[in-house]
């Protein structure tokens, strides 16, 4: 996700987007896998500051 010359910033959101990505596995175990996959990807994105390729494809299909 980053370099070794990833700056601070660029390093603390690869933790937090991975971090989060587990947590929401272990929290949300009970969410149809599906739904959970776009909802915990979104938000990994989110805190990259990028937009998941899930929302992409979500958005052509409407």
């Amino acid at each position: 996700m980053v370099g070794p010359g990833a700056g601070l910033g660029d390093r603390a959101r690869a933790i937090v987007a991975l971090g989060g990505l587990s947590d929401c596995l272990v929290l949300l175990a009970d969410t149809p896998v599906e739904e959970l996959r776009v909802a915990a990807l979104d938000a990994a994105c989110a805190a990259l500051d990028r937009r998941p390729p899930a929302a992409d494809s979500a958005a052509s299909a409407r």
